[in-house]
């Protein structure tokens, strides 16, 4: 399976205090300062957006809903052998596996599928995978305005600061290529071609590489190591962590503020908790929670579709909600994407397990000096040693072109055991829905996975090509599916639900289009970011996307609020959104 689990569900936050009244873990808003942005949610669209617009001068605030991550931003969560350094759990690429076997204090409890909730987001907790689009991302998936074309200046801005580097050891070596070896034979064999993927990321088809990550010097870099950077160094900019935003203020179409909660007390400070204030007529708010956290605040915000705004009424929330007659009717939550993810395992007797989740209680000693004193060796590596990265492209039964990105790891079922997940991305039709419980905790509820004959078809016909790829590798067996298994049949077998075909790779419940939502369109937002029926009210993160990119979207969604950022600021003053 796709690496995803369930989380048991609970409240985010609790709400036992009035405006401006706080509790032992909070500290009150100052009522009387105001801000010409605040952003809500600090993974790969907030960060960036709240360092340009910062960067233009505007006072900032910046929101986040979880504890410190990074060592750098007074992060505490370490194993023993990390104590005396500035260095977490988050910053050692080593340790990237461990929020699969310790999540707490770190995954969002109100979500019901992984997502990170600490400074960062997801950019904190995923595995650095770090891909250039593929021009198709852009121009199957987004109106115009939004092409590959559109597009360029800002990738290239994102890949300046972000270059990337598929040699994390800072000796320039890579480690336990046993697995990248042997499946990097099979597939030049069957004449695959050996890129440097973000070199050609228009060469996605038939080719394979080492994986690219997000790392430099040997540590998470990425948006924490950059964008935030140079925003924190601005005085108009300010960054509250351990603070939910619960909802925005607003009367019809126009927001004046942001309801806050704070959920505990930090390293760095308590949460706030109370109102604060966008700037007095020219103040805009720039939702940036990930696809289900910002749903959930338009939905608790009363904006969303009347089913799920009436849970809303029928929650805690319900006494302050605002009053129905002010509801603005979108679709948020539909447009639902992911991935699909479905995981094949081979063994060979060359392949070497190395056991990253060991190494966060009884690492290695040798290789912890390694990477302590020379930032060099396996903790150097993105746990659990993923490569190689290899993408097909095939013609769908409708005519569709549809990608395919497979990434191969070491673990499984046996010590000589590799996972290769195959991701169903760009050009699939498949598409769900997330809702909220009166619990007020966010959910899948109708899961995106094969819906549509044709990309059922399109994950048979990849595995069935790649099983013939591979029966070339000498001393290669299958262990899933074993190799009397039909692949039909036993693709049929797997659930289409998030435990099973999940890739946490979330995009689209508020799909960014020129079709009004409120006028029968899929839209939520209009092609500046800005939610239909508002004047100064922005989402800017992956629920925008209306389809799949072709791999991790880290790198798209990072760009897409460079994007954002560039019409946001060209905008006029805020005017009625009463049309």
């Amino acid at each position: 399976m796709a690496r995803t689990f369930a989380i048991v569900a609970a409240a985010a936050c609790l709400s036992q205090f009035a405006y401006g009244q706080t509790n032992a873990n909070c500290t009150g808003v100052d009522t009387l300062k105001s801000y010409d942005y605040i952003v809500i949610g600090t993974g790969a669209g907030g960060i960036p957006i709240a360092d340009r617009l910062s960067e233009a001068g505007h006072s900032v605030l910046l929101l986040e809903k979880g504890p410190p991550s990074s060592g750098r931003w007074n992060g505490t969560m370490k194993p023993a052998w990390l104590q005396g350094t500035n260095l977490t759990r988050f910053d050692v690429p080593g340790l990237f596996n461990q929020i699969w076997a310790d999540p707490t204090g770190v995954s969002c409890e109100d979500v019901g599928v992984m997502s990170g909730c600490v400074l960062g987001g997801g950019q904190a907790v995923n595995s650095a995978l770090w891909w250039k689009p593929h021009p198709r991302d852009w121009d199957l998936n987004f109106p115009a305005g939004w092409k590959s074309t559109d597009m360029a200046k800002d990738t290239d801005k994102v890949f300046q600061r972000i270059p990337g580097t598929y040699i994390p050891s800072k000796d320039g070596k890579l480690y336990h290529q046993e697995g990248f070896d042997r499946v990097g034979k099979g597939l030049e064999a069957a004449g695959f071609k050996n890129v440097i993927p973000n070199d050609v990321p228009d060469q996605k088809n038939l080719t394979y590489g080492h994986s690219t990550f997000f790392i430099e010097n040997a540590e998470r870099q990425g948006v924490l190591r950059t964008y935030l950077e140079s925003a924190s160094k601005r005085s108009n900019f300010a960054l509250w962590t351990n603070t939910n935003a619960k909802r925005v203020i607003r009367t019809g179409g126009h927001v004046t503020g942001v309801e806050l909660e704070c959920t505990k007390g930090g390293a760095v400070g308590p949460g706030k908790s109370g109102i604060v204030s966008v700037t007095a007529g020219t103040g805009r708010v720039i939702v940036a929670g990930g696809t289900f956290g910002s749903a959930k605040l338009l939905f608790r915000s009363g904006i969303g579709p009347t089913d799920q705004l009436n849970v809303i009424k029928s929650s805690s929330d319900g006494a302050t909600m605002i009053s129905s007659d002010q509801w603005i009717n979108l679709p948020v939550g539909y447009n639902l994407d992911d991935h699909v993810g479905t995981d094949i395992q081979i063994a060979h007797p060359d392949i070497v397990f190395y056991d990253f989740y060991a190494a966060w209680n009884s690492p290695i000693q040798a290789d912890a000096d390694s990477y302590l004193k020379n930032r060099s060796g396996m903790l150097a590596q993105v746990a659990p040693n993923l490569g190689p990265i290899f993408w097909t492209m095939f013609n769908g039964t409708d005519g569709i072109v549809r990608h395919m990105q497979w990434q191969a790891r070491i673990e499984g079922r046996t010590p000589n055991t590799m996972t290769i997940t195959q991701y169903l991305g760009n050009g699939a039709t498949s598409r769900g829905r997330m809702d909220i419980t009166p619990q007020l905790n966010t959910r899948v509820v109708t899961p995106p996975y094969l819906r549509n004959a044709s990309d059922k078809a399109a994950v048979i016909q990849g595995i069935d090509y790649i099983r013939g790829v591979l029966s070339g590798v000498p001393n290669l067996s299958w262990v899933v599916p074993t190799a009397s298994q039909n692949t039909t049949t036993w693709v049929n077998s797997i659930p289409t639900n998030p435990s099973s075909r999940g890739s946490n790779h979330w995009t689209g419940s508020c799909t960014l289009g020129t079709d009004d939502g409120r006028k029968g369109g899929n839209a939520v937002v209009d092609l500046d970011t800005k939610v239909y029926g508002t004047d100064n009210l922005f989402v800017v993160d992956a629920s925008i996307f209306p389809g799949m990119t072709t791999g991790n979207p880290s790198a798209a969604i990072i760009i897409a609020s460079e994007h954002a950022a560039e019409r946001i600021l060209t905008l006029k003053a805020n005017t009625s959104a009463t049309t």
